[in-house]
């Protein structure tokens, strides 16, 4: 263990290290950031974020700005150098009254075949970081908990129900993850290869809900392609297992988490939440959840944790066309830095989910469109515009896609 790394990194196939200047000088975005959750509520906080603030570290903050019926705080402090640059903390805080969609099970669950929940939550992240020979080897370990608290149950046509059993819930996540990157750049590679590895354990309260862990898998090659451009191709898959099992009897946990639907005018509809409710936390207690795919990391037409199951595997194939690596200074009100990148990318993407992991490759859905991204200061701002068969759906987001959890990003 001691030797390999020094070994591994000798061989002649691993391509040099390219630095810029530009990924350590001080950038920063400072601007409303519109949140809108359909069917629920909307919200303009105000957003900042500055990098390479304190050598390497970050700082991200998001505070009210115009008031809505939602809510975002969230205060982050990322990579800040413990020891000579190789041991680094990360904290991060986040504070919410927002809406989460809770979709079937499975990758046959349909386009609205979901419901809403409105919770207030609020969770803190603690970090560490190591980093050796030249951020090509990193191990993380992390520490998280939380809470949160539903305040209100919608269904698809936006009926609401506030008289909820169990509407607390509380969790710990322990993670620990390595990454060995054999490629040419650490920020915006064109020739090397990616690997990390991800596993977390999350436990639950109250006691009636399983706890599980589930563990992540991410392979990139990148493959330099005429001059400037970069093919990339990736594949990602995670597993879970149930560590400790909660209810797996539906009576029971009807009684738990039933909404009071006869205290409710819509009573019928009510019911059909309820029940949507109560198979979405019964197969999660059976077989727990593995990462799921949908939103900004992957299958990225679809919403945020789209299709999710025991197991969900992703490939991912992309095309990135550099179209100016001319060192620009940004000196603008709510922009600032660096830029050392101008990029455009043509994505395809496949994806699938399935409990039973001998049928996980039979039915994959697919994800394709555009993007265009900015390295400035250290920091990736990407604009992607992806189509699927349930529509398009634009994404805005600093930092490439395609990284494992925190590793990378």
């Amino acid at each position: 263990i001691i030797f390999i790394p020094s070994v591994v990194l000798a061989n002649p196939f691993i391509p040099e290290r390219t630095k810029t200047e530009a990924d350590t000088e001080l950038g920063w975005l400072v601007a409303p950031l519109p949140i809108n959750v359909e069917g629920i509520g909307s919200t303009v906080p105000i957003a900042g974020i500055f990098s390479n603030i304190y050598k390497t570290t970050d700082l991200l903050f998001v505070a009210p700005f115009i008031k809505g019926n939602i809510e975002a705080k969230v205060f982050s402090v990322y990579k800040l150098p413990i020891v000579k640059e190789s041991l680094f903390f990360t904290v991060l805080y986040n504070e919410y009254l927002i809406g989460f969609r809770n979709y079937d099970r499975g990758i046959d669950s349909g386009k609205k075949d979901y419901y809403q929940t409105l919770e207030k939550m609020d969770s803190t992240t603690y970090r560490m970081q190591a980093q050796f020979f030249d951020q090509r080897i990193e191990f993380q370990l992390g520490y998280s908990f939380g809470k949160a608290n539903v305040e209100k149950i919608f269904d698809v046509d936006g009926n609401y129900f506030s008289n909820i059993q169990s509407s607390e819930r509380n969790w710990v996540d322990n993670i620990v993850g390595t990454q060995i990157d054999l490629t040419d750049n650490h920020f915006d590679p064109h020739q090397g290869l990616r690997l990390g590895l991800l596993h977390s354990s999350t436990n639950y309260g109250p006691e009636f809900l399983s706890d599980y862990s589930v563990n992540d898998l991410n392979a990139s090659l990148y493959v330099p392609f005429f001059e400037n451009h970069t093919l990339l191709f990736n594949f990602f898959q995670s597993q879970s297992q149930v560590t400790s099992t909660g209810l797996i009897d539906q009576t029971s946990l009807t009684e738990q988490m039933n909404l009071g639907c006869d205290l409710e005018t819509e009573s019928s509809k009510c019911k059909t939440s309820e029940s949507r409710r109560v198979q979405y936390w019964l197969k999660r207690n059976k077989l727990g959840k593995a990462s799921a795919l949908g939103g900004l990391n992957r299958m990225r037409s679809y919403s945020f944790n789209r299709f999710f199951a025991k197991n969900s595997v992703n490939y991912t194939f992309e095309y990135r066309l550099n179209f100016s690596e001319k060192t620009t200074p940004i000196n603008w009100i709510f922009l600032g830095g660096v830029k050392s990148v101008l990029q455009t990318a043509f994505f395809y993407e496949a994806g699938g989910v399935s409990d039973d992991i001998s049928t996980l490759n039979k039915n994959l859905r697919t994800s394709y469109g555009v993007g265009f991204r900015a390295i400035i200061s250290g920091l990736i701002y990407r604009f992607d515009l992806a189509a699927g068969d349930e529509g398009i759906a634009p994404t805005l987001f600093i930092n490439y896609p395609l990284s494992l959890g925190a590793l990378g990003t």
